[in-house]
């Protein structure tokens, strides 16, 4: 039996009794530390930063768990600029434009899927899938353990869409997360637009995951060596540009292979452009260069051959001169005199 010490009760603020009775067991460890607090602390105007400092939370978090209170209806916020964020996915998923081995620009055929709408479950709902399918629970408090996290009501909500909207099976959200994970991207953005990724391409069993999961790993790593090469001062790679990678990979070119065309791009254009780093790859696969040996031979062909037709050509023009001096009709002009008379 415990009691709270009644030296405490000095200092008191009162806490509706509906927080214990109904959110005691849904809500995050987070979510009743920032509730505690503001409750504390109402009347006050305080930042999501200071109530994260103050409760030793990050700030996506806290506000994570603020919002979460403020859909339950429990607090009200000040803020109209303020809405409970949704989760987004990234766009630039949407469309990717890659090559084939035939070298010819393709889109890439995926499922169409509209942008992903947050809609948020009520906390019953969220409970009753729980008690009527004890695998969704098992999942939550998996994904827990793996993230080193309470999840809280928005992960709870992303992954209930990551079955209902997109279909995954539990084991593919489960290395989808793994994946994330290691790549130190753990957000619930991020994993969500992860998840929309896969079921744009249709990952929906353990080999087609680890294909995936390979290909992004290798191109991650050839984007580091390329980076390396080039002096880019871009960390990571976008999306479009991880997709790019990926096919160029498979066209069977290396990290200093792309950095040639990336010089290539520069020297011609001025600029940095995926898309004309992209041609001149292509140019060289159907070339048949494969290293940058086959680059300098080309570029050593290519100027011998010119040098030869300018020679032929020109060698021509000479033959042709001499041939007209000696074999051509000679005219004589008459000349006139200054009254008009022809000498």
């Amino acid at each position: 039996m415990y009691r709270l010490n009644s030296e405490h009760y000095g200092s008191v603020f009162v806490l509706p009794s509906v927080i214990v009775e109904k959110y005691i067991k849904m809500a995050s460890f987070c979510a009743v530390k920032s509730l505690l607090w503001t409750i504390k602390n109402q009347g006050s105007n305080y930042s999501v930063e200071e109530i994260a400092k103050a409760i030793g939370s990050s700030v996506a978090d806290t506000k994570e768990a603020l919002d979460y209170w403020v859909n339950e209806g429990v607090l009200l916020s000040d803020d109209l600029t303020s809405a409970p964020s949704p989760i987004k996915s990234d766009s630039h998923l949407k469309e990717e434009t890659v090559v084939n081995t035939d070298n010819r620009e393709v889109k890439e055929t995926k499922k169409e899927v509209s942008e992903i709408k947050f809609v948020r479950p009520t906390l019953e709902q969220i409970v009753n899938r729980m008690n009527e399918d004890k695998t969704i629970e098992g999942l939550f408090n998996q994904a827990q353990a793996m993230l080193g996290r309470t999840i809280g009501f928005d992960m709870q909500s992303a992954i209930l869409m990551m079955i209902d909207t997109y279909g995954l099976p539990i084991e593919i959200i489960l290395d989808l997360m793994q994946y994330c994970i290691d790549i130190g991207k753990s957000s619930n953005a991020f994993i969500l637009s992860v998840a929309k990724a896969w079921y744009e391409k249709d990952i929906t069993t353990p080999e087609k995951a680890q294909q995936y999961i390979e290909e992004h790993n290798s191109a991650d790593k050839i984007f580091r060596e390329f980076r390396e090469f080039t002096g880019i001062s871009s960390p990571k790679a976008t999306p479009k540009q991880t997709e790019l990678f990926i096919e160029w990979e498979k066209m069977g070119f290396n990290a200093e292979m792309m950095a040639l065309a990336y010089n290539e791009c520069v020297e011609r254009t001025g600029k940095i452009s995926y898309p004309y780093i992209n041609k001149v790859l292509l140019n060289w696969k159907e070339k048949g260069y494969k290293t940058p040996g086959d680059i300098e031979k080309g570029i050593e062909d290519f100027k011998q051959k010119k040098a030869e037709k300018n020679n032929s050509e020109r060698s021509y023009d000479i033959e042709k001169a001499i041939n007209e001096a000696v074999n051509g009709e000679i005219v004589y002009k008459k000349r006139k005199r200054g009254n008009g008379n022809e000498i």
